[in-house]
């Protein structure tokens, strides 16, 4: 897991002074001792006979190499919360910063009349779902992704030899004019009568990656985001800033995330 950040996450002299550092090395050997006991039960079941109703994505895993089976738990654990409450984060923010289109979406949720609880419902909300993949674009938890250049390649011109690390900074290309720019515009991710969703441009999302690493979990993030998001509308009537949006910056950690981000919000009555 921190193979990718080798210089930064070493524990020994001189990173290992930084608290930080020895709090991350703790936790991530908790982490997978969490794992290997997670994978270790589904084996022993697999052993037993034990059948599921149905496989679960752990199920459909279990025969890879047990290094990658814990990098990929470690995902699910770490991608599939973080990422989430970021997402909502940045998608209310934008939501703030543009009352017209907080408004449109609220009629939407409020056309629907109930709380989403099939898919059926999440398709009767196309705006809302539009909302979350704009501000995942963005602003996307995961700013950048680490990939190795299995053999050797040619960029832009320029030679890429085999085991290259390549840093690919994915907000910097989301944002570039050819993508929309810094514009939040919502509308962009509708099919062209703007009837539903465009899906094939959200397969395509590149705040998730791409090719066969791409996030396994991106239509679930969606989908919960999204939800997550109808339930503050439905439920609670012009949200705004607490303070100047000025104040909000994003900040990084394991995910990128809005700091100083306080709202204000009034509860509906059904």
């Amino acid at each position: 897991m921190l193979s990718n950040f080798p210089w930064m996450t070493r524990d020994r002299f001189p990173w290992n002074l930084n608290p930080f550092i020895k709090k991350l090395h703790l936790g991530v050997e908790r982490l997978n001792e969490l794992c290997d006991e997670i994978a270790s039960k589904r084996e022993a079941e697999r052993q037993a006979g034990v059948q599921a109703a149905r496989q679960d994505l752990l199920d459909k895993l279990m025969d890879i190499d047990r290094e990658d089976l814990r990098g990929n738990i470690i995902t699910f654990f770490i991608a599939g919360g973080d990422t989430a409450a970021s997402a909502v984060a940045w998608c209310l923010y934008y939501l703030c910063l543009n009352p017209c289109i907080q408004s449109k979406a609220r009629a939407e949720v409020d056309a629907l009349g109930r709380d989403p609880e099939t898919m059926t419902d999440v398709d009767e909300l196309p705006l809302v779902e539009c909302c979350v993949l704009e501000a995942l674009r963005l602003q996307p938890p995961t700013v950048m992704i680490l990939l190795e250049s299995i053999t050797e390649t040619s960029l832009n011109g320029k030679t890429i030899p085999s085991g290259t690390a390549v840093v690919t900074l994915l907000r910097k290309a989301m944002v570039q004019e050819s993508q929309g720019g810094t514009i939040f515009k919502p509308e962009r991710w509708l099919t062209h009568d703007g009837s539903a969703v465009d899906r094939l441009r959200t397969r395509e999302h590149l705040a998730f990656g791409g090719g066969p690493r791409q996030c396994p979990g991106q239509r679930m993030a969606i989908i919960e985001t999204t939800i997550i998001v109808t339930l503050i509308l439905r439920h609670f009537n012009d949200l705004r800033f607490r303070n100047s949006s000025e104040s909000v910056r994003g900040e990084m950690m394991f995910n990128y995330g809005p700091k100083n981000l306080e709202l204000v919000m009034f509860p509906r009555h059904h």
